[in-house]
């Protein structure tokens, strides 16, 4: 474009304004001075893909079945869970008082926690760096944020 050209902005309002609303801030419990959820990251061993999670109530982790329209909180089908064995409602992370524990839902394949089978719907305290394998596929389990310490 030559140099004495002047090029005007476009104005985005114009014509727009009929248009009253506006964003407005959510309120977060931190904001109100309340505690933090845990945040947890799940570190796909094979991948290296890492993925974080606030923990605020029970999360299932599997593979989707959209078929039947299940959909597990996290879903790891991205991940060849299917052919690795992990079931569609393999784990439950849940919170358990002031610490995180997971429980195999009673999966086909089942679960180990740092080596060590689980007993189905049994409770388990998980800590940071522990390694889940759920069927063949493993994971490492990261804490992130203890909303306690």
């Amino acid at each position: 474009m030559p140099r004495n050209v002047r090029k005007e902005t476009r104005r985005l309002d114009q014509g727009y304004d009929d248009i009253i609303e506006t964003a407005k801030p959510e309120i977060k419990a931190v904001d109100l001075g309340m505690r933090r959820p845990w945040r947890i990251a799940l570190l796909v061993q094979a991948t290296g893909t890492e993925m974080i999670f606030d923990v605020t109530g029970p999360m299932i982790v599997g593979r989707a079945y959209p078929d039947s329209g299940f959909f597990p909180d996290i879903d790891l089908g991205a991940f060849n869970a299917g052919e690795l064995g992990v079931s569609r409602e393999h784990l439950t992370i849940k919170l358990d008082g002031e610490r995180v524990v997971v429980e195999d839902n009673k999966s086909a394949n089942g679960t180990q926690l740092n080596g060590e089978w689980l007993k189905p719907h049994q409770a388990y305290p998980i800590r940071n760096g522990d390694e889940l394998t759920l069927g063949l596929l493993k994971l490492t389990f990261e804490l992130l944020t203890n909303p306690y310490s």
